[in-house]
């Protein structure tokens, strides 16, 4: 009986196991939902490239620009456009190393970084016991040789007395040579004596410039070991303030022409002297010329505009970021502002000048200083920012509309603007618009802010 059980349970025996129904395919769980998320990510995808497979709207362009005289004709001073690139602030021209003189163990730091320092300050110490035992070496030294210069000097003193005793005996006996008194030979004798103590004169005198030239010797080498003590004390050999410390109490410096830094103790700035070193787009580098004028800005003082201008090229290009470097001189550098600070810069490229048509009206004044306003003698208009008057759309008084293109993003913009003087061909903009923006001409009914636009610039000017 028991045995029939187990053979019913089997695969293979009985009757129930012919009634078990087979697993189904489940067709759902394995294509149906990987199928689904297959098609989730690509509709993602699409979404997220919207942008970049929409259509570009092909549109006219054309540059805003400042000009002197506004509407009303002159002349007008046209720039090529504004320039924006990064920069850094550092110091004008460079900072300045303040290096150990003399190889040795530091034994005081005295300044910190951010601390003011005068010139000839000292801003460390070595450790001085050698350079002490040198100098007393030498002042020894320069005593012993003054020492004998006195020996010398007195054993000249001594021969000159031997010299006049030689001449008194000769003096004596030269009248009687050839009596019987004195013979021949004895004055020959008292003759060479005087001869031979004039040479120990001369001798003598050898020896005092012999002592005279060691005390030269030895007061240069007292001058040494006072230099070699002097420079123990590390000294600034600028005003300015500590950019950064380089060395430590217990720090062994040892100048290396090989290492600029060896040596160094601290670097100093003038903050008074402060500069923007400018990475500009090659292909921008020809646009700009050393004396265009620059707005540079800076994160630690958001509402601040530092001017200044470009100075010098750094005539090397950065291969690996395609820029070429500019040095801009700030006018008016704040004490807020530190070396390696970002910068933002704009640069004012310098243009030519070109004739504007005569019979508008007179430029309207805005202010001292300001678009449209009184900028010299005799009432002449100052610059102001003029745009083409085929992009100023939805005119109503002194408000208007534009349509700007987004550089960065290829799109429209539309920006409210302030106007002045509106001529046939250009309106001066007081606000909303600045010297180098590109303004769509005759803007389509279609565009809405943010489409994705291709410009094509405008070969005719204002």
């Amino acid at each position: 009986m028991a045995k029939a059980e187990i053979s019913a349970l089997s695969r293979t025996g009985g009757a129930a196991a012919a009634n078990i129904p087979k697993p189904s395919r489940r067709l759902l769980t394995r294509l149906g939902i990987p199928l689904l998320v297959l098609l989730t990510a690509l509709g993602l995808l699409a979404y997220a490239a919207r942008e970049t497979l929409r259509p570009a709207l092909t549109v006219t362009t054309a540059p805003v620009v400042l000009k002197v005289g506004g509407a009303s004709g002159g002349t007008a001073a046209v720039p090529g456009e504004i320039v924006q690139a990064p920069g850094w602030i550092e110091a004008d021209p460079y900072a300045v190393s303040v290096p150990s003189l003399l190889a040795g163990v530091i034994k005081e730091i005295t300044v910190l970084e951010g601390e003011r320092v005068e010139k000839g300050q000292v801003v460390a110490r070595l450790i001085d016991d050698d350079a002490v035992l040198a100098r007393r070496r030498a002042e020894a030294e320069l005593a012993r040789t003054q020492v004998a210069i006195e020996e010398a000097q007195a054993a000249v003193a001594v021969e000159e007395s031997k010299v006049e005793e030689a001449r008194a005996l000769w003096e004596r006996v030269a009248p009687l040579a050839g009596g019987r008194a004195v013979s021949e030979e004895e004055v020959a004798a008292r003759r060479l004596r005087l001869a031979s103590q004039r040479a120990s004169v001369t001798t003598a005198n050898a020896g005092v410039s012999r002592a005279q030239a060691e005390v030269a010797v030895a007061r240069i080498m007292l001058e040494e070991a006072e230099l070699a003590l002097f420079r123990t004390q590390v000294r600034a050999t600028i005003a300015g303030v500590v950019l950064v410390r380089l060395a430590e109490p217990g720090q062994r410096l040892m100048p290396d022409a090989n290492n600029p830094y060896a040596g160094v103790v601290v670097r100093l700035y003038d903050p008074a002297h402060l500069q923007v070193r400018v990475d500009v787009p090659l292909a921008d580098a020809a646009k700009v010329a050393v004396g265009d004028a620059v707005e540079a800005s800076t994160e630690a003082l958001p509402n601040r505009i530092f001017r200044g201008t470009i100075s010098r090229f750094v005539h090397e290009a950065n291969l690996q970021k395609n820029t070429v470097q500019v040095k801009v001189a700030i006018a008016d550098p704040a004490a807020e502002l530190k070396p390696e600070m970002l910068a933002k810069v704009r640069i004012s490229t310098q243009g030519r000048e070109a004739t504007v048509a005569m019979g508008a009206p007179p430029a309207v004044s805005s202010g001292p200083g300001g678009p449209g306003g009184s900028g010299g003698p005799g009432g002449m208009a100052g610059p102001v920012v003029l745009a083409p008057r085929a992009a100023i759309v939805e005119v109503a008084g002194t408000e208007a509309w534009a349509w700007v293109v987004d550089l960065p993003t290829a799109s429209a913009q539309k920006r409210l603007l302030k106007l002045g003087l509106i001529a046939a061909d250009s309106a001066e903009v007081l606000d909303g618009l600045r010297p180098g923006d590109r303004v769509i001409l005759d803007p389509p009914v279609t565009l809405a802010p943010g489409t994705k636009v291709r410009a094509v610039e405008t070969t005719k000017e204002l």
